[in-house]
């Protein structure tokens, strides 16, 4: 097994003339992500991992409720878009592109008209119902004010979820179901969220919830390089009893027991997963950097060692160490790069790999590690061979 090369796009210095939310910085000095333009962003291989980790929870609780997922087009023809009205009432916000058979078409914030006339098609008795499909896709909006790094960007990654119902009843289980379910989530990401009534705005329906991170304060901080805005609470998810307003507008009927076809009602479910990457950092880090839930570190462990490439012994353990973890399935990075162990040891802390462990060569004569805790600064001393119970133990802790 070799160890990987595994580079890091981390940033010493930002704008002084920045103003700037704190996980936005974090976010830009630790490598997640970088700006191409106003509200457009690549997402660097850190970020990469940490949003896989979010999909994975998202996609195994809605799974476990029965979700199915799919994939529908971005791109979708301008005319369903007019048929459900929306392609004049949602706004400016709505991106129109022309082809060059000059047709229009819409780059998709949301799939409300595409998902319900699938349905329309596939689904014609209350034997193939409730369902529940969703999706996890880029989606794109014209935001006037593209802001807050991925809070408000103008292409972002979303979970978008619908389901479809015989009647009120089943909607509003269902609706109760994935309050739980996004619950569940949040929880696994170590998130304090609250949830709020909300207005439907664009999507439709008279019932509508948002879960809202939860922020206690607000502090602007200044120093001689940048101001720091701490951020508001975000919008994380938004959940709508829908009804029957695109089952009507396209005839998305099933016949019922009686074999009497009636139009039948959906609700909609959505979570922004880019922008939960800003969430969980503003509500996890300190002076140092991030300090990332174990659930979502891009790595659970680095291993750091010093004058590695001076020391023969530092070398050989530390590859030994690196083979034992990944045989054991842990997500580890080994920092073999050419820099000073000082830079190392302040770069994990800004990116936030919340394990750390340490190999000199003091300690590899004795055959011990040390091992470091990212959140509370602490280390202790341990035998190499006990690496995978501790390891094991501070994780589930």
């Amino acid at each position: 097994m070799k160890t990987k090369n595994y580079y890091l796009f981390t940033m010493k210095q930002i704008n002084k003339n920045s103003k700037i939310s704190i996980s936005h910085k974090l976010m830009l000095k630790a490598g997640l992500i970088r700006q191409l333009s106003s509200g457009t962003y690549t997402w660097l291989p850190m970020g990469v991992k940490v949003i896989k980790k979010i999909k994975n929870i998202i996609r195994t609780e809605l799974n476990n409720i029965g979700g199915i997922e799919i994939y529908m087009p971005t791109i979708q023809s301008s005319e369903i878009w007019k048929q459900s009205g929306r392609r004049e009432t949602y706004g400016k916000e709505l991106f129109k592109l022309i082809d060059r058979k000059k047709k229009e078409f819409v780059l998709a914030p949301t799939h409300e008209e595409v998902v319900t006339s699938l349905i329309a098609q596939e689904i014609h008795s209350y034997k193939q119902l409730p369902l529940i499909l969703y999706q996890i896709q880029n989606k794109y909006r014209d935001e006037i004010r593209a802001k807050a790094g991925v809070v408000r960007s103008r292409e972002f990654i979303m979970k978008d979820a619908y389901s479809f119902h015989e009647n009120s009843t089943s909607l509003k289980n269902t609706y109760e179901k994935m309050i739980y379910t996004y619950t569940n989530i949040f929880k696994k990401m170590k998130l304090k969220f609250n949830l709020i009534k909300a207005n439907s705005n664009h999507i439709g329906g008279d019932i509508s919830h948002e879960f809202q991170t939860n922020t206690k304060k607000k502090i602007t901080k200044k120093n001689i390089k940048y101001e720091i805005i701490d951020d508001n609470p975000i919008e994380i998810a938004h959940i709508f009893q829908i009804k029957k307003k695109y089952t009507s507008i396209f005839n998305t009927k099933i016949q019922n027991k009686s074999g009497i076809k009636k139009i039948i009602t959906m609700g909609c479910y959505g979570i922004g997963i880019t922008r939960l990457v800003s969430a969980i950092i503003q509500q996890h880090h300190d002076e140092k950097g991030i300090i990332w839930p174990n659930t979502l570190s891009p790595f659970q462990i680095a291993i750091i060692p010093v004058n590695l490439y001076k020391s023969k012994i530092v070398n050989n353990i530390s590859i030994e160490i690196y083979k034992i973890l990944k045989k054991n399935k842990f997500d580890v990075l080994f920092d073999n790069r050419k820099e000073r162990t000082g830079v190392i040891f302040n770069e994990m802390d800004l990116i936030g790999i919340p394990h750390q462990i340490i190999v000199s060569e003091k300690l590899s004569k004795k055959k011990e590690i040390e091992y470091r805790d990212r959140k509370k600064h602490v280390s202790e001393i341990l035998k190499k061979n006990n690496i995978i119970n501790f390891i094991t133990k501070k994780i589930k802790e």
